[in-house]
């Protein structure tokens, strides 16, 4: 049997424990280390009111190239941006990149390379249950030891277009017993690298009786929608004019208004004017910067 030295014994002592410590440091820094922490903002006005984010989000980060090996999916935690799997420490000398997505419902991934990718997404909750779907990235953050870093800031913005549907009526009365959007896509896979691929189409339908007036009624709620040419969708209205209802009307919407851009906001307006019903289109960005078209 072959003898080992107490030499060897303690120089392999001294290797287990430098290994040791090793582990330690990354697991528990050493005073003067910093915490990565977040904050965030949107771009622009979202669906729901106010300039930051209502709920969670997920975040990948990493430096030196790799997207993802200090954050893979972490949740982060409104309101106070906390994030789930422990504390991560900057690390100085890096370079770092982090990518977020909201809401963390989304079937989303990011890859090493930053590119960020989410399966299976359908737009056909409206109103308060639409989901604006938002993504950020934050690069080349560079961190240099002594100095106290800020948090990094996720700009989010929408990678939806946000559509409503308002109907308005002057001289008499009307209510729309019926409507139906159709032809639009409402599901679809995205790439931060491709965008939009894989879409289905869908349609949005109400059958509540609505009473119109002169301020306008919303007879869809928000429909926060995939990002298309506008070519072939439908409104197909049901109403009553006194009382007395009315024959079908079936809308093709025009080419007015060509396509439908992420983060702008579109809002179609029925006209009901005695026995005429007009169709106006109005353009504006979620920052409230418009234009508008009108077609009847």
């Amino acid at each position: 049997m072959k003898l080992i030295s107490a030499k060897t014994i303690l120089g392999l002592s001294a290797l287990l424990l430098t290994a040791a410590c090793t582990d330690e440091q990354v697991e528990n820094p050493a005073d003067g280390a910093r915490a990565i922490s977040f904050t965030s903002a949107t771009e622009t006005r979202a669906a729901v009111e106010g300039n930051t984010l209502p709920g969670n989000f997920k975040v990948w980060g990493g430096y030196e190239g790799n997207a993802i090996n200090v954050f893979n999916g972490e949740t982060v935690q409104h309101p106070n941006w906390t994030y789930t799997g422990g504390t991560q420490y900057w690390i100085p000398g890096k370079t770092y990149n982090f990518y977020g997505v909201y809401p963390t419902s989304v079937n989303a991934l990011c890859d090493e390379n930053g590119t960020l990718t989410v399966s299976g997404f359908n737009c056909y909750k409206t109103g308060n249950e639409a989901v604006d779907l938002m993504t950020a990235s934050q690069t080349g953050i560079s961190y240099a030891a002594g100095v106290e870093p800020q948090p990094v800031l996720m700009q989010f913005g929408h990678e939806l277009a946000r559509v409503n549907v308002v109907a308005t009526v002057e001289g008499g009365d009307a209510t729309v017993t019926n409507i139906v959007f159709a032809g639009m896509a409402t599901s679809g896979n995205y790439s931060s690298t491709v965008g939009w691929s894989n879409t289905a189409k869908g349609s949005f339908a109400n059958p509540t009786h609505q009473t119109l007036n002169t301020e306008g009624v919303d007879l869809l709620g928000d429909m926060l929608l995939i990002p298309q040419a506008v070519s072939g969708f439908t409104l197909t209205v049901d109403y009553t004019v006194g009382g007395v209802a009315q024959p079908q009307k079936v809308i093709t919407l025009p080419t007015t208004i060509s396509q439908w851009d992420k983060g702008k906001s579109y809002k179609y307006t029925l006209s009901f004017k005695r026995n005429r019903l007009t169709v106006t289109v109005k353009v504006v960005d979620w920052n409230e910067e418009d234009t508008s078209v009108s077609w009847g």
